[in-house]
């Protein structure tokens, strides 16, 4: 008899590019039709996954840690994005933990470490190195940014051999950008270059079309990595798998995951297996409930209208429509009516916490994960 649990976080996946997965689909079945982020940005979006509350400043404690309350014997997570590391309180509860570290550094982070990372200087020495890092992805090969999803479910599966109880957490960065998938139509210099010039806006209709082909490549190749983990896990394992944010594909004229209030980026998949789900609406805040079997902090087993806020901008949605400062759309996004949703959103509104804004949070952490 086992005791297994595992949550799996995927960084930018869209609710809409779900349907590309299909070895996770028949795993875990379809996505629920109306979870929702709380946020769109991953800093702020892991305190209601991983502590069932609404976004505030940066970083979870031991009271909102989902592995801090869950009872299993032995618990393991490993993280691919800078900011869940211990450096933000996520390595909480867990008896092993990995994240991206700091201790490698290269000649960047080495000149960076000596400069206040607001200063004038830092930012002349960020844009010096963006135009180095160009030329050398012309003349060398290039590594990806992140750690890839395959080495992740290698240490877990080493991690929790022979363990008939235990906790997982696996967060991976695919399809996060820069997009640029091992079999990708270009190089991957090439497509990290795409990437960049969409994210400022310098794409042409070439870079527009094919970044939107490296997005779903990379979504395609996670989805071709965790069969080896669907495959190795006990059959019984209670597993939750979910987004922390959409992502734009040049809707609205943006690319990325700014602060747009919009289906895009607020609609997420989330999928279970042996974790029974009734709730119409889901909210990342739900997440621990759900994985702990009884409401946790803000969770709801009977949710209704889920929140997000970002920026000053804040949003309500239903399992119907979303209400956001420009009115009133379904969840395709198309023109709709719904004045009790924005009454919630209104009253939300007034309660609801500041979240941490990116100017707010560690200048090393942004540059590294590209925003800068």
């Amino acid at each position: 008899m086992t005791d297994t649990t595992l949550l799996v976080t995927v960084d930018s996946l869209r609710y809409d590019h779900y349907q590309y997965m299909t070895a996770t689909r028949e795993f875990l079945g379809d996505t629920h039709p109306a979870t929702f982020a709380t946020n769109t940005a991953t800093p702020s979006c892991f305190q209601s996954i991983i502590g069932g509350i609404y976004p505030g400043e940066a970083g979870v404690d031991a009271d909102s840690h989902v592995a801090v309350e869950h009872d299993a014997p032995y618990k393991y997570g490993i993280s691919t994005n800078r900011f869940l590391s211990p450096r933000y309180g996520y390595d909480r509860g867990f008896d092993g933990f990995t994240a991206p570290g700091r201790e490698d550094k290269g000649l960047k982070d080495r000149v960076a470490e000596h400069m206040t990372p607001q200063s004038t200087l830092f930012g002349i020495a960020s844009r010096v190195w963006n135009v180095v890092q160009s030329v050398q992805q012309r003349v060398a090969s290039v590594d990806r940014d992140y750690r890839p999803a395959a080495d992740v479910i290698d240490e877990f599966l080493d991690a929790t051999e022979d363990r008939d109880a235990w906790f997982g957490w696996l967060h991976f960065m695919e399809p996060h950008h820069p997009y640029n998938p091992d079999d990708g139509p270009v190089s991957r210099g090439e497509a990290q270059q795409i990437t960049r010039r969409v994210l400022n806006g310098r794409a042409s209709e070439r870079d527009t079309k094919l970044a939107r082909e490296l997005y779903r490549g990379e979504v395609e190749e996670l989805d071709d990595r965790l069969t080896r983990l669907w495959d190795a896990i006990p059959d019984e394992t209670r597993v939750l798998f979910v987004a922390d944010h959409g992502e734009l594909l040049g809707e609205y004229d943006e690319w990325g995951h700014h602060a747009t209030m919009c289906p895009e980026l607020l609609r997420l998949p989330l999928a279970t297996r042996n974790i029974p789900v009734d709730s119409d609406v889901i909210s990342l805040v739900d997440v621990p409930t759900l994985l702990l079997g009884e409401e946790y902090n803000r969770g709801s087993v009977g949710r209704a209208t889920a929140y997000a806020a970002s920026n000053g901008n804040h949003a309500a949605m239903n399992r119907a429509h979303m209400a956001t400062d420009a009115g009133v759309v379904t969840l395709d996004g198309d023109p709709a009516e719904d004045d009790d949703l924005m009454a919630a959103k209104a009253e939300f509104e007034q309660g609801a916490a500041r979240p941490v804004t990116k100017d707010e949070l560690p200048h090393d952490d942004l540059e590294a994960l590209g925003y800068l």
